[in-house]
């Protein structure tokens, strides 16, 4: 369990300080608004992956942990494959939509048809972290995460630094970090297919069901949380333009990063945490629980003063002096940090307990008052800082729901639901 830890934590760290650089490279690209443009459409293809992915990077780990503890008689490959049929058909059947309404979906999330020729790159990055998704998932579920570091590593560490260091074109970046992801994911997929263990003559339609019932009724939690994080950009692309747009579309980046700092906790204890409650093993649980809710709180927090103070310094170091309008924005975002950073360290803990989809109504309800809080915001204050205002509300909003759940959890014994 420490090792994985370790090992996660180490490969989260390369791909933060790979996305760092990445945005410092696109902070240097020639081409009116290119930094704007690669971050808005990162963004785009963040908003999109949930959707494609139906929940089975939650489920199939799951699934696939809880097979190999307590098997009934049902092996663990039989919910990858029937997992990633379905994701096959999925991301296909929507990259051809994508790209046959392309000025459509164009003017929707840039705010203007004339961007058309950006939705091909994102279907193939799109693409390529479906396949990307199902590979590391069945690491996980396996809990192989030497091998799902590696992935990860390769595909969010180091071909984004690779592509910006051989192509300055915003298309050609998008185009080859997608192609990229697509060969390197396929290379895992065949090697994860030469040693499955099932039986080709049984009939995997009752682990896709069962798949599907658990994932299905996250999606809507997933699209809702893509939707939170994706739409204060969207909507500043409409009302102030696609410069303004891509700033807060990096806001929302950085964010994520500080959440991306605990997600290996996640990533670690949804398996485990499976196991756990698959032996009823109560004690451990909630001693797991308590470490990382205060090891969260009080790292989230330096780092938030550490930023607030420094603001300044470090937009301007690493952006450059152009950039200085960025300040506010960041620090505004970044005020949400404690809220993100609880969420994604407890949400895994929620999903391996309940077969409910409880992180699924809290994020449907916090995306409801980011709405309705930024209508009412942007009518008092007019400008598009409403809409970041609106988006920390929210995130506090979900936080807080988050830890009323985790409240109840701790309070029962080990029962899933």
């Amino acid at each position: 369990m420490k090792k994985d830890l370790l090992l996660t934590f180490f490969t989260e760290s390369i791909v933060l300080i790979s996305g760092l650089i990445v945005y410092k490279f696109a902070a240097n690209l020639v081409g009116k608004d290119a930094f704007s443009q690669y971050a808005l459409c990162r963004r785009t293809v963040s908003f999109f992956l949930p959707a494609l992915l139906m929940g089975l990077t939650v489920g199939m780990p799951r699934y696939i942990a809880y097979a190999n503890h307590n098997s009934e008689n049902k092996q663990p490959d039989y919910y990858f494959v029937a997992g990633i049929s379905v994701l096959f058909i999925n991301v296909f059947f929507f990259t051809g939509l994508l790209n046959i309404f392309s000025g459509q979906f164009a003017f929707l999330f840039f705010g203007n048809a004339e961007y058309y020729n950006l939705i091909f790159p994102i279907s193939l990055m799109l693409i390529g972290l479906v396949l990307h998704s199902a590979c590391y998932s069945y690491y996980r579920g396996k809990l192989l995460m030497v091998r799902a570091n590696i992935l990860q590593i390769i595909n969010s560490g180091i071909i984004p630094i690779l592509v910006f260091m051989c192509q300055a074109d915003i298309i050609r970046i998008l185009s080859v970090t997608g192609l990229s992801w697509v060969i390197t994911s396929a290379i895992a997929l065949i090697l994860i297919c030469k040693n499955l263990d099932w039986n080709k003559t049984l009939s995997l339609l009752p682990c896709g069901k069962e798949l599907l019932k658990y994932g299905l009724q996250r999606v809507p939690g997933d699209f809702g949380m893509a939707a939170l994080i994706s739409l204060p950009a969207i909507m500043v692309a409409h009302m102030a333009g696609i410069k303004e747009a891509g700033y807060v579309a990096f806001g929302t980046t950085i964010l994520n990063m500080t959440g991306a700092l605990f997600a290996p906790f996640g990533l670690v204890l949804l398996p485990k945490a499976s196991q756990l409650i698959a032996s009823n093993n109560v004690a451990q649980l909630k001693e797991y629980i308590l470490k990382l809710a205060s090891f969260t709180f009080f790292l989230t927090a330096f780092g938030l003063i550490v930023f607030q103070v420094f603001a300044d310094f470090i937009i301007k170091v690493y952006l450059g002096e152009s950039f200085s309008e960025l300040i506010v924005i960041a620090r505004i975002f970044m005020l949400g940090s404690l809220a993100t950073s609880f969420y994604v360290s407890m949400r895994s803990i929620l999903d391996a307990y309940y077969t409910k989809a409880v992180n699924t109504i809290n994020i449907i309800i916090a995306l409801l008052f980011f709405l309705i809080s930024t209508g009412f915001m942007y009518v008092l204050n007019g400008t598009y800082i409403a809409v970041v205002g609106g988006f920390v509300a929210a995130l506090y909003v979900l936080g807080a729901l988050t830890f009323r759940e985790i409240y109840k959890l701790m309070r029962l014994g080990v029962q899933t639901e």
